[in-house]
């Protein structure tokens, strides 16, 4: 008879013993069914050690303490049943993600695949976002069909160690005094990851922004990564090693070496002068970063999946000495609003084209009204120029959310923002949701870019322009930005669809605003494959408006 019964996926607490002055570390060996040993790390809390535990494999799970330098576990040991979940639409039963086997996607472990929605909570642990307030947000978010919430472990952006912004009701993720993790701020963290998973919503969590890996030493690092392995592991998590990891603790832009980098006629050129600058530092830096990498990687027994978050302009391999270290990249692309459009799929683009290829997604675009800018049509086109050119998912930011804006922290370094309860209702969240959701229905997970299905189309010297993907059987997909982003407003005067073959095919034509269908049409392709397309506004576009639209082609029949 098994001591503990459980569904697959479902994360399991086993109570070890209580904590002695005299502890260190303690790990836990659990065995499988088939024979596969995992050491778990315990942790402490409440004055008991205590480990997580989850399987999707079902059968009897052993396990005992490993740790024989703690006597007062000596001989604890036990099994979990596991068995089969029948309700696979929940996340835990779904299992933990996984590269899909094209290497640019990402699964569940059954197999399902799974687009990356994500919206950015990195401040989602702090005092001043009560857990109600939590529970309530998550479930929003769920039901407007997002997917990830990414979210920083305590060591935030734009604050220091002990900033009264990143304080929780339990102080600081470390405790000042004693040098550790502070456990009592893990314990009521515990319950937002758990809320997270509860809503299927899998958790994305920053262990530190980049310049704390400045700050702290590699040994603290370490300690704190072991401290999220143990407590959050058992969850289906994604881990990402650093924010802005190449970020250093401060910049001096009264320094008479940066007047090159204030001058300079781009963002681009600026951020790589600042970047030289702070070269030695971030040296310094990079290698702590790579140290803990690998640490990561060794001590997570379930083996989740693990990003990195680079900077504007930065390509995040260079900051890794092992790229095998990271299974996916997390681009950060910038927040200049227009100016940052066609960078941001210059820098999506070059990500995909690395080798050895992996998962891109764009983990942090412009926010939406940061400083009064990067409104809805901003998000839309991110999302959508990048979905199709390849991207395995997006995600989203509003200025006022990731920091949990309120009266009495009414903005960070990145300026004032609104209250987080105002920014939760911009308009953009609610757009991108019904985006993924449009996507679910198809196979979207198969689709690849062909921006030869279309004129005009984007390509390298003008990013502006529409995009095209999707089967060459169909379904296609084509994303049309709004008129006012063309570099020639004459551009959409003619739209020609291409290699359509020689059958009928049947369009949809939608607003990406509300997902409605504004009307349904054959297209019949000329003997060459191709069509135009036609009607709409009539001035400078066949389209309805100068809106951005989308055009979903179906086949219809076999050829004619």
């Amino acid at each position: 008879m098994a001591d503990i019964q459980a569904d697959g996926g479902e994360v399991t607490e086993i109570r070890l013993g209580p904590v002695a002055d005299s502890d260190g570390l303690v790990d836990v060996w659990f065995t499988e069914p088939d024979g596969r040993r995992l050491v778990v790390p315990a942790f402490a809390s409440g004055g008991e050690w205590k480990v997580r535990y989850s399987s999707v494999a079902a059968g009897t799970h052993h396990y005992e303490v490993g740790t024989p330098a703690v006597p007062n576990l000596a001989g604890v040991a036990g099994t979990i049943d596991v068995t089969a979940r029948p309700d696979q639409q929940r996340l835990a039963a779904r299992g933990p993600l996984r590269i899909a086997p094209d290497g640019r996607h990402l699964e569940h472990s059954d197999g399902t695949p799974f687009f990356w929605l994500a919206d950015t909570w990195w401040y989602g642990f702090a005092e001043r976002l009560e857990l109600t307030e939590f529970r309530e947000f998550a479930a929003a978010r769920a039901e407007q069909g997002f997917s990830v919430i990414q979210i920083v472990a305590g060591l935030y952006p734009e604050s220091l160690p002990q900033a009264a912004a990143a304080r929780s009701r339990s102080g600081w993720v470390w405790d000042e005094e004693a040098g550790a993790p502070n456990p009592e701020w893990f314990d009521e963290a515990d319950h937002r990851i758990a809320a997270l998973a509860d809503q299927g919503l899998v958790p994305c969590i920053v262990g530190a922004w980049g310049h704390y890996y400045e700050l702290m030493d590699s040994g603290q690092l370490a300690r704190h990564w072991r401290e999220m392995i143990a407590r959050w592991a058992a969850y289906p998590v994604v881990w990402c090693l650093a924010g802005e990891a190449s970020l250093t603790p401060a910049v001096d832009v009264d320094d008479p070496e940066l007047r090159s980098a204030l001058e300079a006629e781009t963002t681009e050129e600026a951020l790589r002068d600042l970047a030289a600058h702070e070269h030695a530092t971030i040296e310094h830096q990079l290698k702590t970063l790579n140290d803990v990498a690998r640490t990561v990687r060794a001590a997570d027994p379930f083996g989740r999946l693990v990003t990195i978050h680079s900077v504007p302009f930065a390509k995040p391999w260079e900051f890794l000495e092992d790229e095998s270290v990271v299974d996916f990249w997390l681009l950060q692309t910038g927040h200049q609003g227009h100016q940052a459009l066609a960078p941001a799929v210059d820098q999506m683009q070059a990500a995909l084209d690395h080798r050895p290829a992996k998962p891109v997604i764009n983990g942090e675009p412009s926010y939406e009204g940061i400083a009064g800018s990067s409104w809805q049509d901003i998000q839309r086109f991110m999302f959508w120029s990048h979905v199709l050119s390849g991207a395995a998912g997006h995600s989203y930011g509003a200025h006022g959310i990731w920091g949990f804006n309120t009266s009495s922290v009414p903005g960070l370094y990145s300026g004032l923002a609104p209250h987080w309860r105002a920014a939760a209702d911009l308009p953009g969240s609610r757009q991108l949701g019904l985006g993924r959701r449009m996507l679910a229905a198809l196979p979207w997970h198969e689709f690849e870019p062909h921006p030869e299905w279309l004129s005009p189309s984007a390509h390298p010297g003008d990013r502006l322009l529409p995009y095209a993907a999707g089967l060459r059987e169909g379904p296609r997909v084509f994303y049309f930005p709004p008129n006012a982003y063309l570099n020639n407003c004459f551009r959409y005067s003619a739209i020609w669809f291409h290699e359509l073959g020689d059958r009928r095919w049947r369009a949809e034509l939608i607003d990406p605003v509300t997902g409605a269908v504004e009307r349904e049409f054959g297209v019949e392709p000329e003997p060459d494959g191709s069509a135009r397309l036609v009607g709409g506004a009539g001035f400078l576009t066949p389209l309805p408006s100068w809106a951005d639209w989308l055009v979903v082609l179906h086949p219809e029949g076999g050829p004619r």
